[in-house]
Parts: structure tokens; C-alpha cells; sequence
């Protein structure tokens, strides 16, 4: 394995990581002081629909201009509309606030998931298992030490500086993915009609991908439902600007140090002991503790932890075992799955909930609703593995 190409792409990835606290509390801190909490599903929804564009537009650039120039283009346009869109918050247009909180769902997708579906095409299957733990211990790290840039930073000099500090990190992993090596799969050169979406040709391989897609959308499910409990709590709780994103920083710096756990700790021990398999058991079981635990209640330190480890098992835990389901695919296919996946279904099951949750708010319905997501994805985490051998073994 090339060590200056997984040096190049750890960094980055550390960089996107490192940039996500500073943006995510400053544009929720905006939007909860210009809508309210209860508004977020309608920003998540303005999201998809970003999404949707962003994705098609990021998918053509593709396979035109290959992972090294979309990657630059999508964060420079980041950066831009982040920018104006402060710029015009901060001249009395309410909208500019819902546009920064609603496009930070996007970019974060799109940095995030181009660079693990190139780590996914450029590393073989054993370097994979091997760096995949430390690959994602420097995003974790990233994150824990932007999250406590951003307490320090919004008390310091508040929640506007902070934003526009962060675009600086937005922009820094267009430079590093410039140094990365070029690989089959991922560049122009690959002939037009070999699309990522159309490489997945077989009703076999469509209908795994769909399963895996599947388990996606639940995991959103379950996650915004908890993250839309705990912005509830947090609107209540906490009402001075700076202090709202002072908080945010602190939650995301513990979520990271947990995601960092999990990832050097855990997930290691998971995959040499029990299995890819028993991972993605043990994901929505441990979420089902949580729940009989009562971590899901009204009050901010439950909802925080829970809030918590949500977002850390996703990102470390459920993130690998995912890319371990798209690992046996070609490099072509892989980014086709990671598009119909990680991108589009990601974020339309998250409009699909928050589409509910405009109109149902009540604690039985939302209790009631992870519990049934939960459920169902234990049972397709049974029909993936079931076509996983027969397609790969």
C-alpha cells in the first residue's frame, strides 16, 4: 500500500471532520434563532431537495472530470454559498439562515462520502480491514478537536466568526485530495457509457443494493427522530447565542472522543471476534438498550447521550460495516451504490421522517416509530447477508 496516498487521505478526511463542528453549530444556532427547533424538519426536507441537484450535478461531474476536480468544485461551491448566504443573513434576509442549515446537510454528505468511496475503490479488501480503523480515528479526531475550537471559538468571538472560521476547513480538503493517486474507476477516463449507475446491471446486485439502501433509510429513521428529541430539549433549555454553540461544540467534541472509541477500540475487536455480521446485529440492539435505558427522555443530559452514541456508532461502527457491504462490488459499482445509498437514500429517508414530523410530534408516535425501524432493520440485516453469500461466496 502506497503510505503517502493513505497519509494524503487520512489527513483530508481529518480536515472534513475537523471543519463539521464549526459549521453544524453555527448554522444551527442561526436556524433555531430564526425559525425554532420545531422548523427543522422543514429545513431537512430544503436539504433533500439540495440533495437531489447536488447529486446529480456531482454524479455527471464524475464521470466527466473525476473524483479530484468534483471533489474541489463541490467544496469551493460549499465555501461560496455558505459565505453569501451569511452575508446576507447578516443584511436582515431571514432565508440566508435556513439556507446555511440547510446546505450544511449537504456538503458534509458530499466531502464525507467521495473520499471513503475513493478509499473504498483505491485500497484492496485486507488493507481495508486493517485501515479502516485508523482512517476513521483521524476523522474522529478531527471532530473532537473542531468541536473544541468551536466552544472556544463562539464564547471567544461568536457564533458569525465561527462560521466564516470554518469555511477555511471546508475549503483545505480540496488541496489535499489534489496530492491523491489517480485510480481505475474514479476518473474520466472511464468511458461515458459505464456510468456508477448503471454499473449496477444485474436484478441480483440491484436487489442487494436496495436491501443495503434499505437499512440506510432505518438508520436515519432512528437517528432524526433522536436528533429532532434532543433540538427540542436543547431549544428549551439553553437561550443565549453563543452559549447554544459553545454547547453544540462541547456535544460534538464528546460524540467524536466516542466515535474515536469506537473506532480504535471496539470496532477492531468486533470485526477479529464476531464478524461483519454480528456487527450490524449488535448496531440496532445497542440502540434498543438506549431506549429501554430511557435515554430518549425530556431531559438534556439523557438526550445528549443519546444523541450521543447515535451519531458515534454511525459514524465509526455502522459507517465500516457498510463499506464492508460494498467492498466485494467493482470500483465502478461501489460509487453507484454509494450514490443510490449514501447520498440520495440517505437523505430522502431523512426528509421521508421529517416530513412526519412536521405534522406528529407526540412521544408515543416517535417512540413507537423507532422501535418498529429498529425491528425491521434487525430483519434486513438477515436478507442482506443471505444475498451477500450468494452473490460473493
Amino acid at each position: 500500500m502506497n503510505r503517502r496516498n493513505f497519509s494524503i487521505l487520512a489527513f483530508g478526511y481529518f480536515l472534513i471532520l475537523f471543519n463539521y463542528p464549526l459549521v453544524r453549530a453555527s448554522s444551527t444556532t442561526f436556524f433555531v434563532e430564526s425559525f425554532g427547533a420545531k422548523a427543522s424538519p422543514q429545513g431537512w426536507l430544503v436539504a433533500v431537495l439540495m440533495l437531489v441537484v447536488a447529486v446529480a450535478c456531482s454524479n455527471r461531474l464524475q464521470a466527466k472530470l473525476g473524483f479530484h476536480r468534483t471533489f474541489g468544485i463541490v467544496s469551493c461551491v460549499s465555501v461560496a454559498i455558505f459565505t453569501l448566504s451569511y452575508w446576507a443573513y447578516q443584511q436582515g434576509w431571514k432565508p440566508g439562515a435556513f439556507i446555511i442549515f440547510s446546505w450544511k446537510e449537504v456538503y458534509i454528505v458530499l466531502q464525507i462520502h467521495l473520499f471513503l468511496a475513493y478509499a473504498n475503490s483505491w485500497l484492496k479488501r485486507e488493507d481495508f480491514l486493517r485501515w479502516i480503523g485508523p482512517l476513521g480515528a483521524m476523522g474522529s479526531l478531527g471532530g473532537v478537536l473542531g468541536g473544541l475550537l468551536t466552544s472556544w471559538f463562539a464564547r471567544q468571538w461568536g457564533t458569525g466568526a465561527t462560521l466564516l472560521l470554518g469555511q477555511v476547513f471546508v475549503f483545505l480538503p480540496a488541496i489535499m485530495a489534489l496530492g491523491l493517486d489517480a485510480i481505475a474507476g474514479s476518473e474520466a477516463s472511464v468511458r461515458k457509457e459505464d456510468s456508477p449507475l448503471r454499473s449496477l446491471n444485474t436484478v441480483a446486485l440491484r436487489r442487494y443494493v436496495a436491501t443495503v439502501a434499505a437499512i440506510v433509510a432505518l438508520t436515519q429513521i432512528v437517528i432524526n427522530i433522536a436528533d429532532f428529541q434532543f433540538s427540542l430539549v436543547f431549544e428549551a433549555a439553553i437561550q443565549d447565542a453563543s452559549e447554544r454553540t459553545a454547547y453544540l461544540g462541547n456535544l460534538y467534541t464528546a460524540t467524536n472522543a466516542l466515535t474515536l472509541v469506537l473506532q480504535l477500540a471496539v470496532l477492531p475487536l468486533l470485526l477479529k471476534f464476531v464478524g461483519e455480521r454480528v456487527l450490524h446485529f449488535f448496531i440496532p440492539l445497542s440502540y434498543l438498550l438506549c431506549l429501554a435505558l430511557g435515554l430518549n427522555g425530556g431531559v438534556l443530559l439523557a438526550s445528549a447521550m443519546f444523541y450521543a452514541y447515535l451519531k458515534a456508532s454511525d459514524y465509526s461502527l455502522f459507517s465500516a460495516g457498510k463499506e464492508l457491504l460494498y467492498h466485494p462490488l467493482a470500483p465502478l459499482q461501489k460509487y453507484g451504490a454509494k450514490y443510490l445509498t449514501d447520498m440520495f437514500v440517505y437523505r430522502a429517508s431523512k426528509a421521508g421522517i421529517a416530513a412526519v414530523l412536521i405534522y406528529f410530534q407526540s412521544p408515543g408516535m416517535l417512540i413507537g416509530t423507532m422501535i418498529t425501524a429498529l425491528v425491521l432493520w434487525l430483519v434486513l440485516v438477515v436478507f442482506t447477508f443471505s444475498q451477500y453469500r450468494r452473490l460473493f461466496t
